[in-house]
């Protein structure tokens, strides 16, 4: 079993790339004329919030951007795969490294699923063994550690939990599972940042509003 981002999961992170560059557009051009007002014509709390909100939006934008060009290069060589004596993956790691591991299933204690809320990800924890024949590599440097963290990466969620199904019933009888039999946590709804920070924008407009409107009465 293997899995790996095909072309219609590289076409869907294009297109959604293409969509974020012109709302970019669309915010810059907004963003210039409410900034032209604010230094040359009108000087007023809407335009300040405006202009802030703006620029806010904009760098969130290009935040996203820039994590789905990176998607887009890693979809390219990542891939995570099972066969009949071990699990194969290869994922991005920080600051543009790779990390790739060969384990096979006899030599794993244990595997311990992710507890981080609508993240789907599990460690794979290695027996105290000298003579193993499993490894972990950074890039092409060989790792000396007994736990590797699978990651989700960009994979569908249904895909990714499928294929954590089939690796457990790969594994041997000995080998502990340690989480929950359902994944529960992987299929609540990730914390959005955001959506918390549209709030607060939104709050930082109507608060200020709300006492001016008080001040008046």
């Amino acid at each position: 079993m293997r899995m790996q981002a095909d072309e219609e999961d590289v076409y869907h992170l294009m297109d959604l790339r293409e969509r974020y560059f012109v709302l970019i557009g669309a915010g810059s051009l907004i963003e210039g004329i409410a900034a032209y007002f604010l230094f040359f014509q009108i000087r007023c709390w809407d335009l300040i919030y405006l202009c802030a909100a703006l620029f806010l939006g904009i760098f969130l934008l290009l935040r996203q951007s820039n994590k789905i060009s990176k998607r887009i290069m890693e979809a390219e060589v990542c891939y995570m795969e099972l066969d009949e004596f071990s699990l194969a993956v290869c994922q991005p790691e920080k600051n543009g490294h790779y990390e790739c591991c060969r384990i096979f299933y006899e030599e794993i204690d244990r595997i311990v699923e992710g507890s981080r809320r609508g993240i789907p990800e599990f460690y794979i924890v290695l027996d105290e063994n000298e003579n193993r024949e499993s490894f972990f590599l950074l890039d092409e440097e060989e790792q000396d550690r007994t736990i590797f963290l699978v990651r989700s990466f960009g994979f569908n969620h249904q895909r990714f939990t499928e294929f954590y199904r089939k690796l457990r019933w790969n594994v041997p009888g000995k080998t502990r599972i340690i989480g929950t039999k359902n994944q529960e946590v992987w299929n609540l709804r990730k914390p959005n940042i955001e959506v918390c920070i549209v709030a607060g924008m939104i709050a930082c407009y109507v608060i200020p509003k709300l006492l001016e409107v008080m001040k008046l009465h």
